[in-house]
């Protein structure tokens, strides 16, 4: 389970939404949460010498970066969960990376700004960098998630994630984990996953298509009997997890898995899911996210949470 969390701020409200997210899923296991903030130096270019960091300003910014993450951990949203604080100088992206794997952290837990203001967490900024570095899971959330809204207005409602696989076991690498974590927010209701496996009929024959989407049917009702049934080589999940399955077959991979995200089945089962959960890996084996990838099309499109498993 997620017994150590990683919560990266950068001293705005908006990066603190995640907050409750985290509190839930250490409730669950006890565990820890520890809120980090790295500060940039400051610095002047100099055309004689190059550039310069500004010392005094630093010696500003430390204490006061300090002082804001005690205040977080005080705030009602992180009552009676174990907190540590840490402020580190250096680059957002490269602190955050550090920190993880320095602490052995099981879950990163951050927020995407968006595309507003100077100092965004924007994806292909802070939040996409990390998401590619860390080792451990990274759970990517938006100011403006319907997660977060239902997780404070129904707290004990189920939460549905949306697992797309294609057939390889690097993508089924996500499963233990997006149940791991349903599990966790949905508690003590249960966690469900839906898993789904879209065919590409881009540049391809209809009779091969509907032979794919056969294939395609045929793995994910084995692989669930296998997951249901905690066969060797899968890793146990919840009694209480419901599992479903859908086939669906577009020109574009990744624009119809953040349509299924989005419940629109068009007649199939409707998915309706808080969460996109996505391994890093996929057919690309030990390439991580190529340009143009599935995983990393999802990444910079999506504006549901995304949970990125690593292999």
């Amino acid at each position: 389970m997620f017994q150590d969390i990683l919560v990266p701020l950068d001293g705005s409200s908006r990066a603190e939404k995640v907050l409750p997210v985290a509190a839930r899923l250490t409730h669950i296991t006890d565990g820890t949460v520890s809120l980090l903030q790295a500060v940039w130096p400051p610095s002047v270019y100099m055309a004689s010498v190059g550039e310069i960091v500004l010392p005094d300003i630093l010696d500003e910014t430390l204490p006061a970066a300090k002082v804001y993450l005690e205040n977080v951990a005080k705030k009602n949203s992180l009552e009676s969960v174990r907190a540590e604080t840490q402020v580190v100088i250096g680059h957002p992206a490269e602190a955050i990376i550090a920190a993880a794997k320095a602490d052995n952290t099981d879950l990163v837990v951050m927020c995407s700004h968006g595309y507003t203001g100077e100092m965004r967490w924007s994806m292909g900024s802070i939040a996409e960098k990390v998401a590619r570095h860390v080792l451990a899971p990274v759970f990517i959330l938006y100011e403006d998630s319907v997660l977060l809204t239902k997780l404070a207005a129904t707290p004990h409602r189920s939460v549905r994630i949306l697992v797309p696989l294609d057939g390889s076991e690097h993508a089924e690498v996500a499963i233990a984990k997006a149940a791991m974590l349903a599990t966790a927010l949905a508690a003590p209701a249960h966690g469900e996953l839906h898993l789904t496996h879209v065919v590409s009929s881009r540049g391809r024959e209809m009779s091969s298509v509907n032979e794919e989407l056969e294939r395609a049917g045929h793995y994910l009702y084995t692989l669930v009997e296998r997951v249901k049934h905690h066969e060797p080589g899968n890793v146990n999940v919840p009694p209480d997890l419901v599992l479903t399955w859908s086939v669906r077959v577009a020109d574009d991979v990744a624009s119809e898995i953040l349509q299924a995200a989005e419940g629109n089945e068009r007649g199939e089962v409707a998915t309706d899911c808080q969460v996109i959960a996505m391994a890093a890996h996929g057919r690309g084996g030990q390439q991580l996210w190529s340009l143009g990838s599935t995983t990393e099309r999802v990444l910079q499109a999506a504006r549901k949470p995304l949970f990125i498993v690593h292999r």
